[in-house]
């Protein structure tokens, strides 16, 4: 996934194709050229990057306990902290904390994006028609069993993950891409994060499974994912383009899980350079799912809208995003997560995302300064729910700053604020015969806040 990056513009190349055909805009020229023969190229690009993180500040919360008296004498209702030994479903799961409820701990991570060998050949297959086919490679530089992931025991293996896999066909009527890609729904509000907020920082080190680390993804904006897909994208028209595909469908595994049809995916965009020094896009993107449950005629649907724009003035960057929708999660569109849905009614809550980034780019030196916040609305059923306190927001704050020292090889340094607030469980007692009562109110809603402060280096081709 190659971008045509207003970094390039100013000296601090990306040189990677990461975020291409999730952004939709035409590759960078930044291809290393392996062999050209019989109408036949081929190249590689790529980047190794690894940053030292130290993080500190609370540890998952405990369960706030519910000390109301009960007639007979035994525990009113206990409740647990949604996101408790679930990585990526809310909060900061570290597996790190002491016995007075305090998290610090230094660790050696990839970057936003980790490292990446990525191989691709070129054709003309026709005077107008261009085909390329493009394989990505992506690793970490965590330890083995000592990833986000891995240390929750769900996985041991640290193999490189073909992340992109697709052919694509270029001419003057558009492209269209087929294989496993980025999604489209969350595309400006990553594109802003890693143009103007992480590409050579990290932001958040979540660790899931579309970036190595997140950024902002999680706390604002919103990640595509990546998904095997058939899209096309119109020809720019007067700076007007429209890109609109299917892909494969995502499960919500435990509860929704028949799906039946593709999931369309579209984006409307405008983007316009009126002079080397100034340049406008915007960008307005959708997503449709329906599901079931299997073995029922029960059924719904995720669904999601966002939108965004950036701007380029002399060295200030500006970008602004936000997204709606239901069943979304807060790291990437179609999450399998419980702060998706409720445990009991198996309904989709609604979540909503704010993020907004600036950078100053004077020659080789990006300063960048960010904030986001994600909102996971209540259902009714949460409202009465005394044994679970659920996830309402998380909330990110950032200050980076990259220094290029070749066009290969850049410094980073940036500092993250994450703060995770949860709803807090329903006021409630036991009555004489053990039924739960509702009193109304909340127990003391549950919060976690880290800092996180990370340094280190990128070296891209």
């Amino acid at each position: 996934m190659r971008i045509q990056s207003s970094l390039v513009r100013s000296g601090m190349l990306c040189g990677l194709s990461l975020v291409a055909c999730l952004l939709g805009t035409r590759p960078a020229e930044a291809e290393v050229t392996l062999v050209e023969n019989n109408g036949f190229s081929f190249f590689i690009d790529g980047r190794i990057n690894v940053f030292i993180s130290q993080g500190v500040g609370d540890d998952f919360p405990q369960p706030t306990p519910n000390l109301n008296p009960t007639p007979t004498g035994t525990p009113a209702p206990q409740h647990a902290v949604v996101g408790s030994g679930q990585p990526f479903t809310a909060g900061y799961s570290n597996d790190q904390g002491n016995t007075g409820g305090k998290y610090s701990a230094m660790r050696i991570r990839s970057g936003f994006l980790g490292s990446i060998l990525a191989l691709g050949v070129k054709k003309n297959v026709s005077e107008t028609t261009t085909a390329k086919g493009y394989i990505s490679l992506w690793g970490t530089a965590q330890a083995f069993a000592r990833d986000r992931v891995q240390d929750f025991g769900q996985s041991t293996s640290k193999s490189f993950d073909v992340r992109e896999g697709f052919v694509q066909f270029e001419g003057p009527w558009g492209s269209v891409t087929a294989g496993r890609q980025n999604g489209i729904l969350g595309g400006i509000s990553t594109e802003i994060d890693f143009l103007y907020g992480h590409n050579f920082g990290l932001g958040l080190p979540c660790v899931d499974n579309y970036f190595p680390t997140c950024g902002h993804i999680g706390t604002g904006a919103l990640g595509p994912g990546t998904s095997p897909g058939f899209v096309y994208a119109t020809p720019s028209l007067a700076g007007v383009k429209l890109r609109a595909g299917v892909y494969d469908p995502v499960r919500l595994l435990g509860v929704w899980e028949r799906v039946s049809y593709v999931r369309p995916e579209g984006a409307l965009m405008y983007e316009q350079r009126f002079s080397p020094a100034f340049m406008v896009k915007a960008q307005v993107e959708g997503m449709y799912q329906p599901m079931a449950i299997l073995g029922t005629d029960r059924t719904d649907k995720v669904w999601g809208v966002s939108g965004g724009a950036r701007i380029e003035a002399g060295p200030l960057r500006l970008g602004a995003s936000a997204f709606r929708g239901k069943g979304l999660g807060v790291y990437q569109a179609l999450q399998n997560s419980s702060s998706s849905f409720n445990n009991q009614t198996k309904n989709l809550r609604t979540f909503t995302g704010l993020y907004a980034q600036s950078a100053l780019v004077f020659g080789p030196l990006q300063v960048s300064l960010g904030a986001g916040r994600v909102l996971d609305d209540q259902l009714d059923e949460d409202k009465i729910d005394a044994s679970a306190s659920g996830l309402k927001t998380q909330t990110g704050a950032s200050l980076g700053v990259y220094y290029r020292l070749t066009d290969n090889l850049v410094l980073g340094a940036d500092y993250f604020r994450f703060q995770t607030d949860w709803w807090g469980a329903p006021n409630s007692t036991l009555d004489d015969m053990g039924n739960v009562v509702i009193l109304g109110g909340v127990l003391t809603p549950e919060k976690q806040v880290i800092h996180f402060i990370n340094t280190g280096v990128t070296f891209h081709w």
